[in-house]
This record gives structure tokens, sequence and C-alpha cells, in this order.
């Protein structure tokens, strides 16, 4: 896997800077380096920066040649460009903050209101696809944002100290798992994807909707799966695939980690594992699905064999069995963020 070279603590202190106060590509591009740097692959890089993947490895082979100064634009020759970097500096700044915060009444930036803004701030008269491919170049897209709720377990850093000790004290017959669901439907998610310039593909929508379950654990230590589908995320088929672990690892102690989903704490699944003693299980804090690491496959799963096409369930389950038969443990482990390329 192509990483970047491991910067001096010096670099990475002047990164860190470009990333909060460089103009913006400039910004992307430290960003881009501390990714790689973090064990990030290039794809994973192209896809948090919406970038492509060509566009990253050219940014890292500047680094690894010439250091955080290699990720500033050369200069270049001819006309002297109308968005000088002062333009850019001010809707940068704008784009960062409301529009109510310089007195409109607007609240939230468009391309007319920013070029007004430009104008009045620095008194050039840019045409408005001048300031929309800045504000591209910027690495800002419009894009429709999302609902934030804040909410904390106040747990959080005790509950992951505790699974910590509880992996790294486990004995080496105990199998460490993390466990996981996610839900697919005949009714696709949408995706980017290529289309012709000027027409827009039309994903037929199914008749109905309907959905599967699909638990499965990824063992920490070797990237092993088990899965299996459920008709529910319900505590019976929750004990029902309990029950299946126990069947496939059977003689095995089980270090079981999963999220504190309904069915994963309700009284009758709390009551099943009390009166058996293969399976230790211990709860991530709440409100943290980032911390677990399998998330990061069944994303990778929808992406490929569910998205942008309209299948029935069955179809779904062969192309999700297809999907764990074409991926070694290594690449499992490596989507999770578990493994680095050697």
């Amino acid at each position: 896997m192509r990483q970047a070279r491991q910067p001096t603590e010096l670099e990475k202190q002047k990164l860190q800077q470009m990333t909060q106060h460089a103009i913006g590509r400039v910004a992307l591009r430290a960003q881009m380096v501390l990714l790689s740097v973090r064990g990030k692959s290039v794809p994973e890089i192209a896809e948090i920066q919406e970038t492509t993947d060509v566009t990253v490895y050219t940014w890292l082979d500047r680094f690894d040649e010439e250091g955080p100064d290699g990720l500033y634009d050369r200069p270049r020759s001819g006309r002297p460009p109308k968005v000088d970097t002062v333009v850019e500096e001010v809707i940068e700044e704008a784009l960062t903050e409301s529009p109510t915060e310089q007195d409109y009444n607007f609240t939230f930036w468009t391309i007319p209101l920013l070029t007004t803004h430009v104008k009045k701030v620095t008194e050039k008269e840019l045409c408005q696809e001048t300031i929309r491919n800045t504000v591209h170049s910027l690495g800002f897209r419009w894009r429709r944002p999302r609902w934030s709720v804040e909410r904390e377990d106040p747990e959080t850093a005790t509950i992951m100290k505790s699974i910590c000790q509880a992996v790294l004290s486990a004995t080496e017959d105990t199998l460490i798992l993390i466990e996981d669901e996610t839900i697919f439907k005949t009714l696709p998610p949408l995706r980017q994807m290529w289309m012709k310039q000027g027409e827009q593909i039309r994903v037929p929508t199914p008749k109905e909707n309907k959905n599967v379950y699909l638990y499965g654990v990824l063992e920490l230590n070797s990237g092993n799966t088990f899965y299996a589908f459920h008709d529910k995320g319900r505590s019976e088929h929750t004990i029902r695939y309990l029950k299946q672990l126990q069947k496939e690892y059977a003689g095995q102690p089980i270090l079981l980690i999963w999220d504190q989903a309904r069915y994963h704490t309700s009284k009758a699944v709390r009551d099943w594992l009390s009166q058996q003693s293969q399976i230790t299980v211990m709860l991530l804090p709440k409100y943290t699905a980032e911390l677990n690491p399998i998330e990061s496959i069944w994303r990778q799963i929808k992406k490929q064999v569910a998205a942008n096409l309209t299948r029935s369930l069955k179809a779904i389950k062969k192309a999700v069995k297809r999907f764990f038969k074409e991926h070694q443990p290594i690449d499992l482990l490596r989507m999770a963020g578990l493994a680095l390329d050697t």
C-alpha cells in the first residue's frame, strides 16, 4: 500500500499548522499526507477528500521528495490570475461561517452572494463562474448538511480502557470477536457514479421495500469472519446468531465486543448470556459507532454490492457471500483499519 514517508517531528508540526492556516487546497494536501501517515490507504483518502487516487498519489510523491513545502503551488507563468490569495482567503473565511456573521440576511452562502461579498471586501469585480471555480478549487462542494445531535457517553474513556485491558489480558486460546449488524434493503442506497454529462441515471424503485439483517463478527487477530442473515434485528434473532457462534467456535472461549443496540442489551439476551460460559460480552460506549471497526466493512460492502442497483434480497445475499469469498482476511482487516500494508 502506497503511503507517505514518516515525517520528522518538525515536518509533522508544519503539516498540522498547514491544515489549520494554509489556503484551502494546500490544507487539503497536508491532510492527505497526515491521513496517509496514520495508515489510511490512497482510495480511503481519495474518498474522504472527494478527489481521485491520482491526485492523492501526486501530493504524497511531492511530500516524499520535497517535504511540506512541496505541497504549495509552484509559480506559474503567463497572465496574472484574476483570483489571488487575498480573494481565496476572503472566500474561504466566508464559507467557514454563516452569512449572518457578515450582516447579510441569508443563512447560507450562494455563488451570487459570495460574488457580492468579494467585491465588497476586495473591490474586485469577478464573474460568478470565476467565484464558482475558486470555491471548487478550495475544496468546497455543494452538498446537503446533516442534522447534528450532540450526544456523548460520559463513560467512554472508562469503557474503552476496560475493553483494552480485557483484550490485552485475554488468554492465547480466547477468540476476540467484534460484532455488528447492518441492514440491506431492496430499495438501494444511492451513491455517486459516472454518468454522461447532461443526463442523470434513474434507479428504479422496487414494488416493495423488503429488508434483511446481516449479523457478522470479525476476528481481531486473524481477520476471519462469520456472518449470517436474519429477518430482523431482534432479541430472538440475536440469540439465534449467538447459538450459531457457539456452534462455529465450539470449545473456544469468546470475548465478544459489540454496541449497545436494544437487541444486544435486552433482558432476553442478557438472560441467555448468563446461562452459558463460552461467550463473555463487553459493550462499546453509547453513540460511538465509529469505534466499531466492522462498520467500515459494512460501508464497503454496501458501496460495492448494493448501491445504485435495484435487486432482490436473494441477489443481495448472493453478492454479499461473493464479497466475503473474494476478500482475504487481511483485506478485511485493512478495510476495518486494523492492519497496514508492509
